[in-house]
């Protein structure tokens, strides 16, 4: 497919946009993010995305950065729920305090697809579909941001 890129004005073309790039992921989702809230990943509708991509293969991972990850113990009961059944396969770590300032966000499918919001508190971003080129540095930089950040959830697995 040739590349696509598509500039977004509105928090309901951000979130479109988002399960595009949720639904068109067949290896890893890389979230970079202040804390979910714009995406909305507790929206039932993306839950089931995020469930669909899980179930599918159990090769697949999910890795996401937040600043904050209160608002998703507090405001994301679901999600905090997904986030607990496959907690072998969704990994979540906080960013440390020296990178805080970081404001933008991304969702990164794979290795050619993904939604950049060049500011968390605005709606203005991109879509960017089949393109590799475009997408490599914010996909390394999510990996030098995750390689140093740290672990914040404790997901508690109870049963036989």
């Amino acid at each position: 497919m040739d590349p696509s890129y598509q500039l977004l004005t509105t928090e309901t073309e951000y979130r479109q946009a988002c399960d595009t790039v949720l639904g068109r992921a067949e290896h890893e989702i890389l979230i970079f993010d202040r804390d979910l809230r714009a995406m909305q990943l507790d929206h039932e509708s993306r839950l089931r995305l995020l469930s669909d991509f899980l179930v599918a293969d159990s090769l697949r991972r999910i890795r996401v950065v937040l600043h904050d990850p209160g608002p998703l113990h507090r405001e994301a009961p679901r999600l905090m729920r997904l986030i607990g059944r496959f907690s072998h396969l969704i990994d979540v770590r906080q960013s440390p305090d020296n990178l805080r300032h970081l404001a933008d966000a991304h969702l990164i499918a794979d290795e050619a697809q993904g939604v950049r919001r060049f500011h968390i508190d605005l709606p203005r971003s991109a879509l960017i579909l089949d393109d590799a080129a475009y997408i490599q540095p914010w996909r390394q930089r999510f990996e030098e941001l995750w390689g140093l950040s740290h672990p914040c959830l404790q997901i508690n697995t109870t049963g036989l």
